[in-house]
């Protein structure tokens, strides 16, 4: 790569600051560029969706470096830049937007699933048929884990919960551990619960639950219960570790998606993470929210917040709290009980902390460190709680700080006007709205479903919402979460017209929250979100029209090619 010249430098600088608008302008720049300035790719033939603050579209992008430097037509791109350009793509009419931010997900948990059995969604005796085979396959003695069962989808059994005996029966001679696809409840055999310490005299830890009937272990867990069980099988190596991130990384950027929201990383994480960034392992940026399991646990040898490590790649910039657990286990806490838990009429679900103040002591040392909160609350109980200890902990500074509520599924119509008064962000997750309407309704019943999951009503009241998948827990493809936000239906078409059609929002909206929402979201609406000049050179090539095509070939786009600060990362535009 020749050296840039001066003048290019300040050209870079001026687009960086000027932004300028719709999409953009050459300013006659190429003109002025001596012989030895960078060479540049030129995109052209594109429909560009640059999702600027006009929603403008451009048919060629300019790019330096890692950087865009012009977003406009075909005829000034080559007419300005042709003479610098190390290629011409022509994108053939193809679709372009920019990269897409995933807002919440689990990065380690979704490549360690790919590698081990697929339970995901699957029907009761399937799980059964998996974990016998994985046992015979592993021999005696080897732990089985997994993660995505979900009783709310089992044929025939209505809905009822699995035991022990079940796992017992397929596999005897091995603890098995298997999360719930929300991540708050987990199905043990006997002989893990042996490992685990865990006898019918067990006493249950705040904020969790070692289920029994009659007396007797069931082999489910909730809560603390299930998380301090599942701390006390064998850890992952760094290696094992590093294998998760890869997978991971593959197949978030097949996707397009270009930034993704890590939400709970610990500190051993981090370190795994700095040296495969630092050697150039992974591809897309990750911004780490540190998992708080206790007041200043979190804090370790990062201290204070860092940004933009690795050319941008890595930030550690935020700290998961968790505040409850899930509808589906029905530990979401609520402010009334739930509507169709038979066994216990008075259930409100879990705070999983002691107590609220020491859920409150937790955001504020996360808050006096200068990291941003974003805080696990589904249930408008833990919602509520949430916006309290944020007032609490940063006070008028709050709106600056860019505090978040992440899944924000049940509120009080107060709170959703709280929350945009005192600048909260909801980071929702599109697909939940489809996932969970087959156990919602019952659930939460009749009358307070109706303040669940209702993105219209949120965007509505003035808030930016950023999107996700909170995978694994849902497939981390965004055009499903798209759909979703848009259609409110299940990638089956159901139902017809929508679940609650009244919460659809706009594609424009939906493509918003996964983009320039999403960057606002992570500090990042400067360098990332939409395609303008001066901003990282990050976007997606798709397989077709997202504004235009029929709304049920939403679900059905692919990604033909992912750019990543200017490099091809995934697929091919030849």
């Amino acid at each position: 790569m020749r050296k840039k010249s001066w003048f290019v430098v300040m050209v870079l600088f001026l687009a960086a600051l000027v932004l300028s608008g719709g999409c953009g302008s050459s300013d006659d720049t190429a003109d002025n560029v001596s012989d030895d300035a960078d060479i540049v790719d030129i995109y052209v033939n594109g429909n560009i969706y640059t999702v600027d603050d006009g929603f403008s579209k451009a048919s060629s992008i300019v790019v330096s470096g890692d950087r865009i430097l012009y977003v406009g037509s075909d005829d000034t791109a080559l007419n300005d830049y042709e003479n610098l350009a190390a290629r011409v793509v022509d994108l053939g009419g193809k679709t372009v937007l920019p990269g897409l931010i995933e807002n919440h997900m689990h990065y380690q948990s979704l490549g360690q699933q790919l590698g081990i059995i697929d339970i995901t969604n699957k029907q009761k005796d399937e799980i059964l048929e998996a974990v016998r085979a994985e046992a015979e396959r592993l021999g005696s003695g080897k732990w089985i884990y997994s993660f995505g069962w979900n009783q709310d989808l089992w044929l025939d059994l209505d809905k009822q919960w699995p035991t022990k005996e079940d796992l017992d029966a397929v596999a005897p001679d091995n603890p098995v551990f298997l999360y719930r696809v929300d991540g708050h409840s987990a199905w043990l055999n006997s002989l893990a619960l042996d490992s685990c310490e865990i006898t019918k005299d067990t006493p249950e830890p705040e904020g969790g639950e070692i289920e029994k009937i009659e007396g007797e272990l069931t082999g489910i867990l909730y809560e603390i219960a299930a998380s301090e069980a599942y701390a006390k099988m064998p850890p992952a190596t760094d290696e094992e570790k590093l294998t998760s991130y890869t997978n991971a990384d593959a197949a978030v950027i097949s996707y397009g998606l270009t930034t993704i929201v890590d939400a709970g990383a610990s500190n051993a994480d981090i370190r795994v993470l700095k040296n495969a960034y630092r050697d150039g392992k992974l591809k897309v940026r990750a911004y780490e929210m540190l998992s708080a399991g206790g007041e200043a646990e979190f804090i370790g040898e990062n201290g204070a917040p860092v940004r933009d490590l690795y050319n941008a790649k890595l930030s550690v910039n935020a700290v998961k709290v968790y505040a409850d657990g899930s509808l589906g286990s029905r530990t979401a806490w609520l402010k009334e009980p739930y509507s169709d838990d038979l066994k216990n009429p008075d259930n409100r679900g879990t705070l999983v902390y002691p107590s609220v103040d020491d859920f409150k002591a937790v955001i504020k040392t996360a808050s006096d460190y200068g990291f941003q909160v974003g805080t696990h609350a589904i249930g408008d109980a833990a919602v509520s709680a949430a916006l309290d200890a944020y007032e609490a902990a940063a006070g008028a500074d709050l709106p600056s700080r860019r505090f978040r509520i992440e899944h924000y599924s049940v509120v009080q119509p107060e709170d959703v006007t709280r929350t945009v008064e005192l600048g909260v962000i909801p980071s929702i997750q599109g697909y939940f709205a489809p996932s969970d309407m087959v156990m919602a309704p019952d659930r939460l019943g009749p009358d307070r479903i109706n303040m669940a999951y209702s993105w219209r009503d949120i965007i509505d009241a003035g808030a930016k919402i950023v999107n996700g998948s909170d995978a694994p827990v849902e497939f981390v493809n965004p055009y499903n979460g798209l759909f979703a936000a848009v259609a409110r239906q299940n990638l089956a078409g159901e139902p017809e017209g929508g679940w609650r059609p009244g919460q659809k929002i706009t594609r424009e909206e939906a493509l918003r929250s996964f983009t320039i929402w999403g960057a606002y979201g992570i500090f990042s609406e400067d360098s990332k979100g939409s395609l303008e000049a001066g901003k990282y050179a990050d976007f997606v090539v798709i397989d077709r029209d997202y504004m235009t095509c029929p709304e049920s070939d939403i679900k059905e786009i692919t990604a033909i090619a992912t750019v990543i600060g200017g490099e091809l990362v995934y697929g091919s535009l030849e």
